[in-house]
């Protein structure tokens, strides 16, 4: 198993940190930070995704055929079990050779569940304002909201991980007792086009998880209320046309117009829950003298109804 790490020993025992093996301040050979296995740098690079420039942030990787030790702090089998033994409901099963199984369906009804309170609570002649059922629906909240924290936990984990392959042998992914492969559930932006015809074609929503990178965060402004915006970065894709590019077109809403106000331009994140697609609209490209005349525009949003549907984290 292995992990994108922040830190490893170097041949004196010395922690070393990313700016330090940047700047070359160690001594070969470089090891875990918890175990004796042996690690690697990897330094800082970009990727061209659409017309953005993304960073990659530097980090420590395991090398070439080596494993962390069960016990250390970087095995993934020993993080997704912390995480389902602490877990409440049944949004966790446990396997047999000491694995696990997410249950999505789980997931999905307790996001539902929470739309349904918000929606409540938003009405004030609602039975969710009154007295005692004020308190019954906070306490639903904070349980329905765990089961969704754990799932983000879980792909935090994902998030540090170099491929699938790392986590998909520890934790299984099932909706309605069907498996499905991690590729169909995590998504980074190279895989945006094969996502949004999952979503698009789906005749049941399955929660799935997008890792991106904030392109832009805006308000719209609406006679019936503003809304905050958060913009992925796009995805382009080439067609039989010259003048017209696909776009991956991937964004979150909400009706609070402070929901995104602690993330920033150019960060990475993950976005967890039901996606919906809103199908391919074209649109006329702006810059004056461009070879590109029209953008195809395959959009798919997310409405969170909770903050742990959504978190920062490392590129």
């Amino acid at each position: 198993m292995a992990s994108k790490m922040p830190a490893a020993r170097d041949a004196n025992n010395n922690r070393i940190t990313i700016s330090m093996a940047e700047q070359r301040q160690y001594q070969k050979p470089l090891i875990c930070e918890f175990c004796d296995t042996s690690v690697g740098f990897v330094n800082a690079f970009t990727r061209n995704v659409g017309e953005d420039i993304v960073a990659i942030d530097p980090y420590f990787r395991l090398s070439k055929e080596h494993k962390h030790s069960a016990t250390c702090r970087y095995n993934v089998q020993g993080q997704v079990t912390v995480i389902a033994q602490e877990s409440e409901g049944d949004i966790f099963a446990a396997l047999q050779g000491n694995r696990y199984e997410l249950r999505l369906l789980a997931v999905k009804r307790a996001v539902e569940q929470l739309r349904e309170i918000a929606n409540k609570k938003r009405n004030p002649d609602s039975e969710a304002n009154t007295g005692a059922n004020e308190k019954i629906y906070v306490e639903a909240e904070k349980r329905l909201g765990a089961y969704v924290n754990s799932a983000l936990r879980v792909l935090k984990v994902r998030a540090a991980c170099i491929e699938h392959a790392e986590i998909e042998d520890v934790l299984q992914l099932v909706f309605d007792g069907v498996r499905l492969p991690w590729c169909d559930f995590y998504f980074e932006d190279d895989e945006y086009f094969r996502c949004f015809s999952q979503v698009n074609q789906a005749t049941i929503r399955v929660p799935i998880a997008i890792n991106g990178t904030v392109k832009n965060i805006s308000i719209v402004r609406r006679q019936t209320g503003n809304l905050s915006v958060m913009d992925l970065v796009r995805p382009y894709r080439k067609t039989d046309q010259a003048a017209v590019l696909d776009a991956a077109c991937f964004s979150i809403w909400s009706p609070d117009p402070n929901a995104f106000q602690t993330y920033k331009k150019e960060e990475k994140i993950l976005a967890f829950g039901l996606w919906e697609s809103r199908g391919v609209k074209e649109s006329t490209n702006k810059k004056a003298g461009s070879p590109i005349k029209t953008f195809r525009n395959h959009e798919l949003r997310l409405w969170p109804v909770t903050k742990s549907q959504l978190c920062a984290v490392k590129s």
